[in-house]
């Protein structure tokens, strides 16, 4: 399938950029790829983080596979130094099934990011209709 075999490429991609930034010095960058797959909608996202408080680059994609009327949506959970969690604004996909939107932003929170996940989301409106996360993945610098 193509979306499979773009999605393998990008982790791909990915993955090599991950080893090239881990082996550096101890002050370099640090990043993490995470997926997500529920029926209509797929996402991932390749998480760059510069600090324990600072997420310096954070790429999107979300995929609706589905033509069914319904959007596909994403978004970054994080999981702050003291436990809690904090849900981030959605990223909303409205183009149709094959769509696949992309997005780049960054994240501050002082209270620290220790853990981040993606939630992907089919939705009507403000309803959920199914979602899925990817596992929690660690800040390697927090």
């Amino acid at each position: 399938m193509k979306l499979r075999s773009k999605s393998m490429l990008f982790v791909a991609a990915s993955v090599a950029f991950l080893s090239a930034t881990t082996t550096t010095s101890a002050s370099a960058a640090v990043g993490v790829v995470l997926t997500a797959e529920t029926t209509g909608a797929f996402g991932d996202a390749y998480v760059t983080f510069a600090s324990r408080t600072y997420a310096s680059k954070i790429e999107f994609r979300s995929v609706d596979t589905l033509a069914d009327g319904h959007h596909a949506r994403l978004r970054l959970i994080t999981k702050r130094s003291n436990g809690d969690v904090a849900n981030w604004p959605w990223r909303i996909n409205y183009g149709g099934k094959g769509a696949q939107p992309e997005w780049t932003t960054s994240l501050t929170d002082n209270q620290g990011i220790a853990q981040v996940r993606l939630q992907v989301c089919r939705g009507e409106g403000d309803t959920l209709l199914n979602c899925a996360y990817s596992p929690w993945r660690a800040n390697g610098l927090a």
